[in-house]
């Protein structure tokens, strides 16, 4: 898989790893866990298997984030994927079709009108493990607003970053 992803900056990138190490501190899943370099908060802005690294972008990166509440996608039985919602403004809507025109090819999810921004904190929760989960992301609540620190292209084959302008 491919994706094109906006990340954050370091203090709004600490921000968010502070919530993942709450949920570590519980014994709870969290992107925390993930070792690898590439791992880092982001949003995905598209995702695909034949995505091509684009050049350039027709419309400006939005400089900041909007954090919305906890949601839940459904991951199996009895499981969730946890995040924090991102608020679909103007400036970030325009970036997003901007994606798109530059990099089609993206899943369904991915597309403006199916697209649901968000910031993922874990995978697989267990439903009973929610409530815990809640608790533990209480002790780190995330600022209203973060702060984008770039935009970078993610190639999970060979698990190549390319920052993007």
């Amino acid at each position: 898989m491919r994706s094109i992803e906006l990340v954050l900056s370091p203090a709004s990138d600490a921000a968010v790893r502070a919530a993942w190490d709450e949920l570590i501190a519980d014994g709870l899943p969290s992107l925390g866990r993930h070792v690898s370099e590439s791992n880092a908060p982001h949003v995905t802005l598209t995702a695909g298997q034949d995505l091509v690294c684009p050049v350039g972008f027709d419309a400006p990166v939005p400089t900041v984030l909007r954090v919305g509440g906890v949601l839940l996608f459904p991951a199996g039985t009895e499981r969730s994927v946890l995040v924090r919602a991102v608020v679909l403004d103007p400036a970030l809507a325009a970036f997003h079709a901007a994606v798109h025109r530059a990099a089609p090819g993206g899943v369904d999810t991915a597309l403006p009108g199916s697209w649901s921004p968000h910031l993922t904190l874990a995978r697989r929760v267990r439903d009973v493990d929610l409530p815990r989960a809640v608790v533990a992301l209480r002790r780190a609540p995330l600022p209203d607003v973060l702060e984008v620190g770039g935009v970078r292209f993610w190639d999970g084959e060979t698990g190549t970053v390319t920052p993007l302008g």
